[in-house]
C-alpha cells in the first residue's frame, strides 16, 4: 500500500489553519467592536419601536355571547325534546353558515339602515362554540360607541337574514355586550424593540465580519515570510503600559516587565548579533506608521546589548517627537553630557549601561531632522567609538528622515505591529527604505497577543493609527519635562 495515503494533505492543513485564523479574527473583532453591535441594536430597536408607535391605530372590540334557538311547533308531541335535537343540529351548521350571515351584504345594509349611516364603521366576526348552539359575536372598529351600536344592530337583524339560510331562529343573550373602554390592540413595545435589536445586532456582526475578511494585515511570522518575503527576527509580546513614575513597564529591565517580554529581547539580541557582519555597526529601526513600537524595540535592544558588555550608543533621531528618555523615566535636565556640539549631545546612562545621543535643541535645523549631510557627518564621527550604534528613526512611510539615515547606516530592522497596518502600506514602506540599498536584517513582530487562533501570540485589534503626521509636528519637547533639552544643566568637559 502507498505510504503517501497516510500523509496529511498539506493544502487541507493550511485551509484548516486559515479557517481558525479567520474564526479567531471574527471572535476578536466582535470582542473589540461589541459596542458597534450594541449601538446598532439599540438604534434599530428604537427605530422599530418608534415606527410601531407612529403607525399605531387603536381599535375597539365589543363582544356578546348568544345562543341560537329555533322557533318551536307547540302542536307536536314531545316538542321540547324535538326542539333540542333540532337546535343541536342547527348548532352544528353554525360554524359554516354564520360567517356567511354576518358578512352578507343584506346584513350590512340592514345595519346601515338601522343606524342611518352610509357604511358600517365596524367589522363583524362570529365564533361558534363546537357542539353547542352558542356563538360569540363581536364587532371591531375605531370608534368604541359606533362599534357597540353596530354589534347591537347586528344582533337585532341577524334573525331576519338567517331565515334565508337556516330558517327561523331567535338569539338569546347570555353575556351582553358593552361599550369598550380600552383598545383591543396594543403596541408590543418590548417585542418591537427586541425585533429591531436583533436585526441591529446581526447587522453589526455582519459589518465586523466584512471588516475582518477585508482587513489584510500582518498577524503571524508566516505572514511576514509569505507577504513580505522577510524573516522574523523576534516576536515581542504585547505589554500593557502602566502609568506611574520611573521606568516604564515597556522597558525590559523594569520590575513590571514579564519574563516573556524580557526573553524576547534576549533572543532578538542573539539573532541580531549572529546576523551582523563585522563592519555592521550602525543599525536603524523604522516602521510604516507611528505607534508600531519602534522606540520600544530599539531601546530594549540597546539595553539588552548593553548587558552583553558592549559599548552601545542609542540615538534618538526622531527629532520631531523624541521619546526614548521619557520611556526610560529620565528627565533631560538631569543629564550630564560627555560630548556636546552643534548637532548633538551624548550622555552616559549609568543605570542602563548605554550612552544616548540627543539632538542639540539650540540648532533649529536639527529640530526638523538631521538631513543627509549632517547624518553622514555624525555617523563618521561616532562609528569607531562604539561597538554598536542603534538609531531610532521616524516612520519611513511619512517623512524623509529615515531615508537619510538609511543611506548612511549599515543595516535596518523593520518593526511591524501585529494586525495594525495594512500589508500594502507595509510593502510601500519597505520599498521606500530598500530604495537606499540598505541591508534589511529582518522584521520584528511587535505587540503580539496570545489568543484563540493558535498562531503565535495571536493579535489584538484596532490601534487607531492615523496616516497623518500630526503628532510629529514641529513642537519640540518632552511634555512634563519642559521644552527639549535645555542648556541649564551640569556639564562635563567635552570634545567636539
Amino acid at each position: 500500500m502507498n505510504n503517501s495515503e497516510f500523509k496529511p494533505n498539506s493544502n487541507t492543513a493550511k485551509d484548516d489553519a486559515q479557517v481558525k485564523i479567520y474564526l479567531g479574527d471574527a471572535i476578536k473583532g466582535i470582542r473589540k467592536f461589541w459596542w458597534l453591535c450594541v449601538a446598532l441594536a439599540v438604534i434599530l430597536g428604537s427605530i422599530s419601536t418608534v415606527k410601531a408607535t407612529l403607525a399605531y391605530n387603536p381599535v375597539y372590540t365589543s363582544t356578546a355571547t348568544l345562543t341560537v334557538n329555533t322557533k318551536q311547533d307547540s302542536s307536536i308531541t314531545g316538542v321540547s325534546v324535538y326542539s333540542f335535537y333540532y337546535d343541536a343540529n342547527t348548532a352544528s351548521q353554525l360554524s359554516s353558515v354564520f360567517p356567511f350571515i354576518v358578512s352578507n351584504n343584506l346584513l350590512q345594509d340592514a345595519i346601515c339602515t338601522d343606524l342611518d349611516i352610509a357604511h358600517a364603521p365596524a367589522s363583524l366576526k362570529v365564533n361558534c362554540v363546537s357542539g353547542t348552539n352558542m356563538i360569540e359575536l363581536s364587532a371591531t372598529g375605531t370608534d368604541p360607541l359606533m362599534t357597540y351600536n353596530v354589534l347591537q344592530s347586528a344582533i337585532k337583524n341577524i334573525p331576519t337574514i338567517a331565515t334565508l339560510c337556516i330558517g327561523s331562529i331567535s338569539l338569546e343573550t347570555i353575556n351582553a355586550a358593552s361599550v369598550p373602554t380600552s383598545p383591543s390592540n396594543r403596541v408590543d413595545y418590548v417585542g418591537e424593540f427586541v425585533k429591531g435589536g436583533v436585526i441591529g445586532a446581526a447587522a453589526g456582526i455582519a459589518i465586523v465580519l466584512i471588516y475582518v475578511l477585508q482587513r489584510k494585515t500582518i498577524k503571524t511570522k508566516a505572514d511576514i515570510k509569505k507577504e513580505l518575503n522577510f524573516e522574523t527576527i523576534s516576536t515581542i509580546p504585547m505589554v500593557k503600559k502602566k502609568r506611574g513614575t520611573g521606568v516604564s513597564s515597556l522597558v525590559f529591565t523594569s520590575p513590571d516587565a514579564s519574563n516573556g517580554f524580557r526573553e524576547s529581547f534576549r533572543v532578538m539580541r542573539n539573532v541580531l548579533v549572529a546576523s551582523l557582519k563585522e563592519t555592521d555597526k550602525i543599525i536603524m529601526a523604522t516602521s510604516s506608521v507611528p505607534g508600531e513600537g519602534k522606540t520600544t524595540v530599539i531601546t530594549n535592544l540597546a539595553l539588552s546589548l548593553g548587558d552583553y558588555d558592549k559599548r552601545i550608543l542609542l540615538i534618538d533621531a526622531d527629532t520631531r517627537h523624541p521619546s526614548i528618555l521619557p520611556m526610560l523615566g529620565i528627565d533631560p535636565e538631569s543629564l550630564e553630557y560627555e560630548v556636546e556640539n552643534s548637532l548633538y549631545r551624548i550622555a552616559k546612562l549609568k543605570d542602563f549601561k548605554i550612552s544616548i545621543l540627543v539632538p542639540n535643541p539650540e540648532n533649529e535645523d536639527v529640530r526638523e531632522g538631521y538631513g543627509m549631510r549632517n547624518t553622514q557627518k555624525m555617523f563618521n564621527a561616532l562609528r569607531n567609538e562604539y561597538d554598536y550604534i542603534l538609531v531610532d528613526t521616524p516612520p519611513c512611510g511619512l517623512i524623509s528622515d529615515a531615508m537619510y539615515i538609511a543611506q548612511a547606516a549599515d543595516a535596518a530592522i523593520y518593526i511591524i505591529h501585529q494586525d495594525a497596518v495594512r500589508i500594502s502600506r507595509i510593502r510601500s514602506g519597505l520599498d521606500t527604505i530598500m530604495s537606499t540599498d540598505i541591508r534589511i536584517l529582518g522584521c520584528v513582530l511587535n505587540g503580539a497577543v496570545k489568543g484563540l487562533t493558535g498562531y503565535g501570540y495571536g493579535y489584538g485589534y484596532g490601534y487607531g493609527y492615523g496616516y497623518g503626521y500630526g503628532k510629529y509636528g514641529y513642537s519640540y519637547g518632552y511634555g512634563k519635562y519642559g521644552y527639549g533639552y535645555g542648556s541649564n544643566r551640569k556639564k562635563k568637559k567635552h570634545r567636539s
